[in-house]
């Protein structure tokens, strides 16, 4: 296995456009449930940053403090509840209307009870060098939570001044927890997807409110908000896992820096991400179920890498630790 520090180079390197295609093994092992207490977390962590030092390829071990969809969101307030069946959080909203929303005052970045602190004592714990963030849903995924998603909509097309003014103390928030992780831990990227993003290679979070919305609303109301957090954090990479293809002009004229953006075959597919290709690593997904072209993951990785055109830019995180998987991986980087 290559050391930290020469990874760590071939990732930014990577990110700065050298190389065609970047491959890394994320390890499955010992994944507690979102509901588990941080003191029992510490072992499970350590347990799987062990395994994670077995897998070949390039790696940069990070703690993975993966507390749901749910760790922004509950600093404006919402009861959190637990799936008994999965392990999997999910919250009730704090506001049902968009005037309630504008009334709530979220918690401090900071505040030890709130995910980000939580995060931040198990990285010292642990002793890792390098910390995932908790689940960053971006401004719009964030405030479709905090309100009623469906009174959110309704709000942009009946009251979008009131809607502007809401998405703005969330995206401030957002930005607040961003730099007060960056502060304390070397940040390397978020519990979704499996690359590895240096505090200055940008910032990771999640716009899986694009497939909901229409071109017109997604660019009134999303693309402001990406544009401030590039401003303030770096460069964009950004996981959808949906079917967000009609939105892609609209990203172009935008003129934001998307360093990555994850799409799931066959949902968004890579013709529709063409207008992209020049200046945006594609992390691709598949679900099979969904499709019949393709009988595999690795024969749809292989395909991507042979068929589409070489202006095309992938980092391939969705390997598992199959002996499959390992020849692609080396194949991939050497």
């Amino acid at each position: 296995m290559n050391t930290k520090s020469t990874d760590l180079d071939r990732v930014r390197r990577f990110w700065n456009g050298e190389g065609r295609c970047f491959a890394n093994l994320t390890t499955g092992k010992c994944r507690p449930r979102q509901d588990t207490s941080n003191e029992a977390r510490v072992g499970l962590c350590r347990e799987a940053l062990a395994a994670q030092a077995q897998l070949p390829g390039p790696s940069l071990p990070a703690v993975f403090p993966d507390y749901g969809t749910v760790s922004m969101p509950r600093y404006w307030g919402g009861a959190v509840r637990v799936a008994e069946d999965s392990g999997l959080t999910f919250i009730e909203p704090a506001a049902q209307t968009i005037e309630e929303a504008l009334a709530l005052k979220p918690l401090p970045a900071d505040d030890p009870g709130m995910d980000a602190a939580k995060a931040l004592w198990l990285y010292q714990q642990v002793g890792c060098e390098w910390l995932r963030t908790p689940d960053m849903q971006g401004t719009l995924s964030t405030a479709g939570l905090v309100m009623n998603q469906e009174e959110l909509f309704m709000a942009m097309v009946s009251q979008p001044e009131l809607v502007h003014a809401f998405l703005a103390r969330v995206c401030g928030h957002l930005i607040e927890v961003w730099r007060y992780l960056r502060r304390e831990a070397n940040v390397i990227g978020s519990i979704w997807p499996y690359t590895f993003v240096p505090a200055d290679c940008g910032v990771v979070l999640t716009e899986d409110m694009m497939p909901l919305l229409s071109a017109e609303l997604y660019r009134e109301f999303g693309i402001p908000q990406l544009r401030r957090i590039q401003a303030a954090l770096g460069g964009l990479h950004i996981h959808c896992c949906g079917r967000y293809g009609h939105h892609v002009a609209n990203l172009k004229a935008s003129g934001l820096r998307i360093r990555s953006l994850e799409f799931h075959y066959p949902y968004t597919t890579p013709e529709d991400l063409e207008p992209l290709a020049d200046t945006t690593v594609f992390i691709p997904y598949i679900a099979l179920d969904k499709q019949t072209r393709f009988k595999s993951v690795l024969e749809y990785y292989r395909y991507l890498l042979v068929e589409t055109p070489a202006k095309y830019r992938y980092w391939i995180t969705g390997l598992d630790e199959s002996p499959d998987a390992i020849a692609l991986l080396r194949e991939i980087v050497g």
